[in-house]
């Protein structure tokens, strides 16, 4: 072999042998510069012990100022999990200066136009809307709650009634022919008072109790918006409000009462009927065994959670958390009936405080995404998919950073251990059963903690 070449692989064994002697271990960085007994050991727990049951949500406001997104919840679905949800709703109408108030009025035509955003549930069956006249007055500085109850509050004969089939992005017209109602407007066609005062106005017309009942069996529910400049009464009119009339034919104009956010009080209420369903026998029930716990929006169902031997895992050893995962599965679809599509996308948790009273736990409010959305998108609680493998079947669940808050809980300065898992958008009609604390499931709530001993 030529010099040259034995040089070559001199060089070469050379690099090999400097190589493997820097070789650098990832556990093993820094650990020589710390003083002995100070190495730093990152520990990884799984909390399995969490008391969690099924219980009644607590009346939310569903007034105007507190609609999410100002969408309403309008119809019914029924199944044989949470069993039949209903949802109506209370709106007023405004007064308008296209109306003049003059002598003679003759009123055409009358009709409550619905703007309606889209539809969940079966929409390839109609739904029948009745529009009644509401008999009670509302106000728009007061707060009205999911639970507000119409009943005995407005005119149990409807104004009109009207088969629609589900269509999104669609308005639609309710002509009203009610004589009587149509009266109203008659009996004070030349008195300016009622039609410039909001007020008097609204003292007058109190507004619309409007329900939906679906043909469906399995039931459907639009989402509507009132705010939308297409949801409004329109009135086509003529009357002597002018001296001298140059033709022949009354010159007949329109007037459009609008149902806007800022002056026109809207209520959504709410009713669940758990009959016939395994939920009825265990929800409120601290006691009740079941391997299933449940969250729905509407008011329905939420759960309740604590974590059970905390104590006794806290007294350990004094403790820095790295970070705090808490993990909800949902029942696969096979098991529980519910497409994946149609599950809630985002769930939401918060502590249970003296008064009753839900507020957001620590993480919340600080992991921010940025100041434009203020959404907490690093706090978690979206639907993730989670594949096991090519040959399984993907699972889904909901995931929650709570770190900072497990750490005061830790350090003592937060001693509430009372926890509620709901809806993020409480006007949502979806639910998601989620596999509950029982030792059986493999999938069971947990939290999983990554922290330091000191």
């Amino acid at each position: 072999m030529k010099k040259k070449d034995l040089r070559v692989l001199a060089i070469i064994f050379g690099l090999i042998g400097v190589l493997s002697s820097c070789q650098i271990s990832n556990s093993d960085l820094g650990v020589d510069i710390l003083p002995p007994g100070d190495n730093v050991i990152a520990y990884h727990d799984t909390i399995f012990e969490i008391d969690a049951y099924p219980v009644t949500a607590k009346r939310f406001v569903t007034s105007e100022t507190f609609l999410t997104g100002y969408l309403i919840l309008l119809g019914a679905m029924e199944d044989t999990i949470v069993g039949r949800s209903e949802a109506s709703v209370v709106t007023q109408f405004n007064t308008t200066s296209a109306f003049i108030a003059a002598p003679n009025t003759e009123i055409d035509s009358l009709y409550l136009a619905i703007y309606m955003y889209d539809y969940v549930g079966d929409t390839d069956q109609e739904i029948n809307l009745s529009v009644h006249e509401f008999t009670e007055r509302i106000y728009m500085d007061s707060l009205y709650y999911s639970d507000y109850d119409p009943e005995g509050k407005y005119n149990p004969v409807p104004l009109v009634q009207q088969s629609i089939v589900p269509e999104e992005g669609s308005t639609v017209e309710l002509l009203i022919e009610d004589q009587e109602f149509i009266d109203k407007f008659l009996a004070i066609q030349s008195d300016t008072n009622y039609f410039v005062n909001d007020s008097i106005f609204k003292d007058y017309f109190n507004g619309f109790y409007i329900t939906a009942e679906p043909v469906s069996p399995d039931g459907t529910m639009a989402r509507i918006d009132l705010n939308s400049a297409y949801s409004r009464l329109t009135m086509k009119y003529a009357n002597d409000s002018t001296d001298v009339d140059s033709t022949a034919e009354r010159d007949f104009s329109y007037a459009h009462f609008s149902i806007n956010q800022y002056s026109s009080q809207k209520i959504n209420p709410f009713e669940h009927d758990f009959t016939g369903t395994s939920l009825a026998g265990i929800i409120d029930d601290e006691a009740a065994v079941s391997p299933y716990c449940y969250v729905q929006g509407m008011g329905g169902v939420n759960t309740r959670f604590s974590f059970a031997s905390l104590e006794e895992w806290m007294d350990q050893n004094p403790l820095i958390i790295n970070s705090a995962t808490l993990v909800f599965d949902v029942v696969p679809e096979q098991e529980s009936g519910i497409h994946y599509d149609d599950l809630p996308d985002r769930l939401m948790i918060g502590t249970i405080l003296e008064d009753d009273s839900y507020e957001h736990i620590y993480d919340y409010h600080v992991l921010w995404y940025n100041d434009a959305t203020r959404e907490a998108i690093r706090f978690g609680g979206y639907k993730k998919a989670e594949s096991l493998g090519m040959f399984s079947d993907t699972t889904y669940t909901y995931r929650f950073n709570i770190g900072l808050h497990f750490q005061s809980m830790v350090d003592g300065t937060k001693a509430d251990n009372d926890f509620i898992l709901q809806l993020d958008d409480m006007i949502n009609p979806k639910f998601s059963k989620l596999w509950s604390n029982l030792p059986a499931n493999e999938r069971r709530i947990r939290l999983e903690i990554v922290y330091l001993k000191l």
